[in-house]
């Protein structure tokens, strides 16, 4: 999925996954920084992987989940 929002700087796109972590820029805005915590924490829980990458503007995010056959 992708945006085209202000995005993220490269020096906080690990950051982010830290809980209670915000960007200056979103401290007006409502919210307490669990979100992005939360869907890695998920997303792990699933044997699955979460990138972030720059979507110039915005920002994109890949979420690889392992599918299981039996």
């Amino acid at each position: 999925m992708a945006d085209n929002g202000p995005g993220i700087p490269a020096e906080a796109m690990l950051r982010v996954f830290d809980r209670f972590f915000r960007l200056d820029t979103s401290r007006t805005h409502d919210g307490n920084g669990l979100g992005l915590s939360m869907v890695k924490a998920i997303v792990r829980l699933h044997a699955g992987s979460i990138i972030l990458y720059d979507n110039n503007p915005g920002l994109r995010c890949v979420i690889k989940l392992p599918i299981k056959i039996q």
